[in-house]
């Protein structure tokens, strides 16, 4: 059997003061009106959230899997904000299953955007500039209920399972040029009370996040967006694409379209491979007719099509019109970003 790092690893809890920091206080600080407006609202934390980390489908896992279980290091390559990226993926290796490895996927990634939503709750995120660390405290039992209020109810079992591949699986980061290096779980998790290590629904966990999330609440390197909408999303592409035009398509206007491509979407997200690109090319499309759907498009148009050999489809460029109502959620997460960012720069 596979040795794995027990999922409570050796970790001091967060001091009481991490969780009355100012980075804390903005991080929880939206722009709206009302409990009510606040309810939908979440971050989403820049590069992190666009990486193509949680892009491999538990059946195209099944079938790279060696007949003992395992999987390869997994690399994807990533262009974001005029910079690129080198991602290396290690798989966690699952003790109760015998070593079978497990790259992070849907399920993980709706479980860290959960997690995330609990941290905006009072008294539940913590951030501690001298430790170098933030996180969220939880218990399963509130992430199943939370996972279940957006339509992902999970059983208890299946939700230790994504923190276990949560907690066991590497991602290396590097910048094209080499000289930028981060080599980090996902995040890692911790247990404080003697029934955690029996998985028991209400004994306190600590979910530490990764050291970008650190970075990004430091110089609030984040935006608020409507994290409800993002969870009904059917489709892991839609939910990772959802989040990625909340930190590209920031000069919101209704004369300014939203120019993309489908060749750009495939790389960045790594959801797209697919034996024939037409296929693709719908599944892409069914999300854009979704976004118009929810009032984040009014209208897209293909503008471009470029073609090979045979025919074949290379590239599609499209060109999308945001609806009033994602207009509005873009200006006020501009003003909010630039609120939190004036506010941190005060207090230091």
């Amino acid at each position: 059997m596979v040795q794995q790092k027990p999922v409570d690893v050796v970790l001091n809890p967060p001091k009481p003061e991490a969780f009355q920091s100012k980075q804390v206080d903005i991080f929880q600080d939206f722009l709206c009106n009302s409990e009510m407006q606040k309810q939908p609202l979440s971050n989403t934390i820049e590069l992190w959230d666009c990486l193509p980390k949680y892009s491999v489908s538990q059946v195209e896992q099944n079938k790279m899997r060696t007949k003992e279980g395992l999987l390869p290091l997994l690399r994807k390559d990533v262009a974001f904000m005029g910079f690129q990226y080198n991602i290396f993926i290690s798989p966690s290796l699952l003790a109760d299953e015998n070593g079978r490895a497990y790259y992070p996927s849907a399920n993980e990634s709706l479980v860290e955007d959960a997690l995330r939503k609990i941290a905006t709750f009072q008294n539940q995120c913590f951030f501690d500039d001298k430790e170098l660390h933030c996180g969220v405290t939880f218990t399963l039992h509130q992430l199943r209920l939370e996972l279940k209020k957006h339509g992902h109810s999970r059983s208890h079992q299946e939700v230790l399972k994504s923190l276990h591949i949560l907690a066991g699986a590497d991602i290396e980061i590097r910048t094209k040029n080499g000289r930028g290096v981060s080599i980090e779980k996902f995040m890692t998790l911790t247990g404080f009370s003697a029934e955690a290590r029996l998985g028991s629904p209400n004994s306190r966990w600590v979910a530490f996040f990764h050291p970008l999330v650190h970075k990004a609440m430091n110089c609030v390197a984040y935006r608020q967006y409507n994290y409800q909408q993002m969870m009904h999303l059917e489709s892991n592409l839609a939910r990772w694409l959802y989040k990625r035009l909340a930190h590209y398509y920031t000069n919101a206007g209704l004369t300014v379209p939203i120019r993309l491509s489908f060749a750009g979407i495939r790389q960045e997200s790594g959801m797209l491979e697919r034996s024939r690109a037409n296929n693709a090319i719908q599944e892409l499309e069914a999300v854009f007719a979704k976004f118009q759907a929810i009032k984040v498009f009014s209208s897209f148009n293909r503008t471009k099509e470029i073609r090979g050999g045979r025919n074949k489809v290379i590239d599609i460029n499209y060109e999308a019109h945001p609806h009033p109502d994602f207009i509005k959620t873009v200006k006020a997460a501009n003003k909010r970003q630039s609120d939190g960012k004036e506010k941190l720069q005060y207090t230091r």
